[in-house]
C-alpha cells in the first residue's frame, strides 16, 4: 500500500509552479522577486523528489512571503501530510502497524484538521484488526460459527478490501456453503434417538412424619 500516491498530485506541479511565479507577493513586506522565485523552484523540486520535510519548510517560508495565497497554503498542507505519511509508510514496510498509526497521530497533533491524515489513520486502525478477524474465521468450526466470523470480517474490512482478501473471503464463503450442506445431510440421515426416561422418584415424606406413619 503506497499511501504517497493517495496524497501527492504530480500533475499539479507545472501548473502550480507557474501560478506561484505569477502570483503577487504579500502587500506589507514583499520578498525580492529573485529570492521568491528561487524558493518556488526549490519547493517544487522537493515535491518532485518526494522530500516532504524540505517541501514543508520551504512552503512555510513561501506562506510567510505571501500569506494571502490560498493555493500555496493548500500545497503546504499536502506536503505536511506527506511528511507524516512517509513516516507511516516506513513503519508499515517494517510490519509495524502500531508505529504507522502513531506517526499519523503525531501529524494530527500539529494539523488536527488534516483530513488526509485522519482518513489514513482510521484505515490503519481498521487494518490492525484484520489478523484477529482472520484468526476467528480459521478457528470457527460449525458453518454457523464460520458465517458469523465471515460477517464480522467483511463488515469491518469493507473499506479496505484487496483482490487477495476478496478472493479469500469468496473461497471461505463457498466452504461454508459446502459444510452447511454436509451438516444438513448428516442430520437427515442419522435416525433420531428418543431421550431416555428419567427414573421414577418416590414422593418425599411430609415434614414431621415417618414413612411408616403414611
Amino acid at each position: 500500500m503506497n499511501m504517497m500516491k493517495m496524497i501527492v498530485k504530480k500533475h499539479w506541479l507545472c501548473v502550480a509552479a507557474a501560478s506561484l511565479f505569477l502570483a503577487g507577493c504579500g502587500k506589507e513586506h514583499p520578498a525580492p522577486p529573485t529570492e521568491r522565485n528561487e524558493l518556488v523552484i526549490r519547493f517544487f523540486d522537493s515535491m518532485k523528489n518526494h522530500d516532504a520535510a524540505a517541501a514543508s519548510e520551504q512552503g512555510r517560508k513561501l506562506q510567510a512571503m505571501d500569506s494571502g495565497n490560498d493555493y500555496v497554503a493548500k500545497l503546504v498542507t499536502i506536503q505536511q501530510s506527506n511528511l507524516y505519511v512517509d513516516r507511516a509508510q516506513k513503519a508499515l514496510n517494517a510490519g509495524d502497524v502500531t508505529g504507522a498509526i502513531a506517526a499519523l497521530e503525531d501529524g494530527l497533533k500539529l494539523y488536527p484538521l488534516n483530513h488526509s491524515l485522519s482518513q489514513l489513520r482510521n484505515r490503519l486502525r481498521i487494518l490492525k484488526q484484520a489478523p484477529g478477524l482472520i484468526q476467528a474465521m480459521r478457528s470457527a468450526e460449525s458453518s454457523a460459527a464460520k458465517s458469523a466470523a465471515l460477517s464480522a470480517a467483511t463488515t469491518t474490512l469493507a473499506g479496505n478490501m484487496t483482490p487477495e482478501l476478496t478472493a479469500y473471503f469468496d473461497a471461505y464463503r463457498a466452504g461454508i456453503a459446502a459444510q452447511a450442506e454436509q451438516e444438513r445431510n448428516k442430520a437427515v440421515s442419522e435416525p433420531s434417538v428418543p431421550a431416555p426416561k428419567a427414573p421414577a422418584v418416590s414422593e418425599p415424606a411430609a415434614p414431621g412424619k415417618s414413612p411408616a406413619a403414611r
